[in-house]
């Protein structure tokens, strides 16, 4: 099923050329994979979120492992 959605003529341009560098087929392609990059940009921020926080309260993944 497709469907449409709005975007500014920038937008679109960017996306364009975003689509050609990446040699993507089509738009839904190019999008899809904006949404893995985005999670894994998400996840990573919360890795690192997370060993800050272990490392706040000197624990170890091992410690934690180890818990259960």
């Amino acid at each position: 099923m497709k469907t449409t959605i709005a975007v500014s003529k920038k937008t679109r341009a960017e996306l364009h050329k975003l689509k050609i560098e990446t040699g993507v087929k089509n738009f839904d392609e190019l999008i899809s994979m904006l949404i893995r990059e985005y999670k894994k940009m998400r996840f990573l921020e919360a890795s690192v979120l997370f060993k800050e926080k272990l490392r706040e309260m000197k624990l170890t993944l091992e410690d934690i492992l180890n818990e259960s």
